[in-house]
């Protein structure tokens, strides 16, 4: 079966991976992994569905599909400010000064008219528009769909509130009906919740891509002529099978897991670890694919390759722990 994998945007909780695997699994597909920290979708393709279908489904419950079987997205880019992050800051000066207006205004006699409803009503405006455009649109797709996401209860909180105090302001019950306050604060601080979240992510996936980096390497391959002399030549450690034997010196990174052969060294294996303390290596003993070769020289034989390395597995096992 064909294996596809995504990256989708617009995940914001466990309930939105939850959507995206009921779907995908009314539909057929088998062996599906849906990460909503990184965006991770993984799934076999059964049946007729096109992977055309597929996309259109995903997008009608309110999501994007924005790269392919492990391509690039602008997700995976490095950001400056991230969207969750200018969206609070936009929103936290109004949110700070309604909040004021119920705390500290009224003791430094600044109170009066920050208690104006009019004003509150104008200062609540604007955030509670960028909250309904992102929580308000992305909860009404999930209810459209009947897979109401956490976006819903947001949407309800702050729609109450604010509904309640515009109420109260046209209705000339302003001072029974002032929770304008509430409204912003509840939309600021998910924001907020949500950038925290998002810098969370990112740093583990930063580490996670300088162990992806540090998988491919060059490697120095060991063949023998028809003389059964030696020749050594450069090779992508990706092109390197189980067997196959590989010299490693004085300053390399161990290009894939093997075992000496020949020789010994001091090695860093910190990128294992965490001690940066070079620890001797001598024949037989095993070598990790990632770690620094401080000292020494030797021949190995390669001892696994792929997703079948060390580094691999501890990858893979970043990714299922984000899950």
């Amino acid at each position: 079966m064909a294996v596809t994998k995504w990256k989708v945007g617009g995940m914001d909780c466990s309930t939105c991976a939850l959507n995206i695997h009921r779907y995908l699994d009314k539909e057929g597909m088998k062996n599906i992994r849906v990460n909503f920290a990184t965006g991770d979708v993984q799934f076999e393709q059964t049946g007729t569905r096109t992977e055309e279908f597929l996309e259109k489904g995903i997008e009608k419950l309110g999501y994007t599909i924005e790269g392919k079987n492990n391509t690039p997205s602008a997700t995976d880019q490095p950001k400056r400010f991230s969207p969750q992050l200018i969206r609070f800051l936009i929103c936290l000066p109004p949110t700070l000064l309604l909040l004021f207006s119920h705390t500290l205004g009224g003791w430094i006699h600044l109170g009066s008219w920050l208690h104006n409803h009019w004003v509150q009503l104008g200062l609540t405006i604007p955030v509670y528009a960028i909250g309904m455009h992102f929580f308000g649109a992305s909860a009404w797709k999930s209810i459209r769909n009947r897979m109401p996401n956490m976006n819903v209860l947001i949407t309800l909180g702050a729609t109450a509130a604010f509904g309640y105090s515009l109420y109260g302001s046209l209705s000339g019950q302003a001072e029974n009906f002032m929770f304008y306050e509430t409204a912003a604060t509840i939309i600021t601080l998910v924001f907020l919740g949500n950038y925290l979240e998002d810098a969370s992510i990112a740093s583990t996936q930063k580490a996670l891509q300088q162990l992806v980096r540090s998988q491919k390497v060059m490697a120095t391959m060991i063949a023998f002529d028809d003389e059964h002399h030696e020749q050594y030549f450069p090779v992508e450690n990706t092109q390197l099978h189980v067997g196959d034997l590989i010299l490693i010196k004085t300053g390399e990174q161990v290009p894939i897991d093997c075992k000496i052969l020949w020789g010994e060294l001091h090695v860093n294996e910190s990128i294992i670890t965490g001690e940066s303390l070079p620890v001797r290596r001598m024949a037989k003993d095993k070598l990790i694919g990632g770690s620094l070769v401080t000292d020494g020289t030797v021949k190995a034989q390669v001892t696994a390759t792929g997703e079948d390395t060390v580094l691999s597995g501890i990858i893979q096992l970043v990714k299922e722990a984000q899950g």
